[in-house]
């Protein structure tokens, strides 16, 4: 089995993976929660046949998120893999030929780059790794000495549909005001001045990681966008032939079935476009003081998105965090009418 996100091809059902946010490629210093323990592998055999059996083919999974392992660092230059990364990848990679699932990897979460923070109780510290971007030297270090190890475990693995270099890239750019009418960087007060990178600067981490994949593997290459806003600045960077590009949806234009033809239609004719991330909840899950949510549940979102012409569309999340609204409803999912 080879997935393959391809324009003009069916919507397949993904949605965004984790057992445990930061943890699932590493090693915890407490109870295990890394892929390595077995108790975790079974759990993960778990999940994915309840994911498969609703219909779901594709599992969107983060791997070194906000860098709190899973990285050897020498000071600030990323020098490796850590050991737990090998036995949490093969149990992975099984587990998703076993139910036939594919992945699609998210190298780094945009928290990577904030401001570190102690984790309690442990001499650990997660995020404040934004230099291993912002500096050419040690982003080169991070593809050669992290990425290419790790796209070496995988080997073209079948049940590897491809990879993102960063989750909602516009989070480490620069600040700029009216960022929704601007296209620009959103920029975030987390993320260190002397770390937030231009759109220049982020388009050449993207396009060097987009080259890197294509050389090392035959795996495709995808930009996780944070809205729809910034579709045409990210689109011309993409292959058709061979990337896709996917947006997050949080309510910012509450017209769902508008945005789609005014933002994604004019995209969607040239290559492969999916919808990365949104809340499967409907109008129960609009934040405090939002002026306004669309009252769409996950079936409604996927409807939508095929007769809209997009080949992929992930709800947020498995296993949900103290911040997310909800449980993804598999049962509402399972009989939804689009090809499988």
């Amino acid at each position: 089995m080879t997935n393959r996100i391809a324009k003009g091809a069916p919507l397949q059902m993904g949605l965004n993976f984790r057992l445990h946010y930061g943890w699932d490629f590493g090693s915890s210093p407490a109870a295990p929660l890394g892929l390595e323990a077995p108790d975790r592998a079974a759990l993960l055999d778990a999940d994915f046949a309840k994911i498969a059996a609703a219909g779901f083919r594709v599992v969107r999974w983060f791997v070194f998120c906000d860098g709190r392992n899973g990285i050897r660092f020498t000071g600030e230059r990323p020098a490796g893999l850590e050991p737990c990364v090998a036995p949490a990848v093969r149990e992975a990679l099984a587990a998703a030929a076993r139910h036939g699932l594919s992945i699609l990897f998210v190298l780094l979460d945009h928290t990577f780059a904030f401001n570190p923070i102690p984790i309690p109780g442990t001499s650990m510290i997660k995020q404040g790794h934004g230099h291993a971007l912002s500096h050419p030297d040690l982003f080169e270090a991070l593809i050669g000495n992290v990425f290419i190890p790790f796209w070496d475990l995988i080997a073209d693995h079948p049940n590897v549909l491809g990879y993102e270099l960063i989750n909602e890239p516009e989070m480490v750019m620069r600040r700029r005001e009216n960022w929704f009418s601007i296209p620009s960087g959103v920029g975030c007060p987390d993320v260190p001045d002397a770390h937030q990178l231009s759109f220049a600067d982020m388009s050449d981490r993207l396009n060097r990681t987009r080259e890197a994949v294509h050389q090392a593997t035959s795996a495709q290459f995808s930009i996780g966008s944070m809205t729809a806003r910034w579709m045409g600045r990210w689109a011309p960077l993409l292959d058709p032939r061979r990337d896709f590009l996917t947006f997050h949806y949080y309510g910012d234009e509450p017209d769902f079935p508008r945005l789609l033809d005014e933002r994604i239609a004019p995209h969607a004719e040239r290559l492969a476009v999916g919808l990365g991330e949104f809340y499967p909840q409907g109008s129960s899950c609009m934040p405090p003081g939002h002026s306004g949510w669309p009252d769409l549940s996950a079936s409604d979102f996927f409807r939508h998105t095929a007769a809209a012409g997009l080949q992929l569309a992930m709800p947020w999340v498995w296993r949900p965090g103290i911040n997310d609204p909800g449980e993804i409803a598999l049962e509402e999912c399972q009989h939804i009418p689009i090809e499988r």
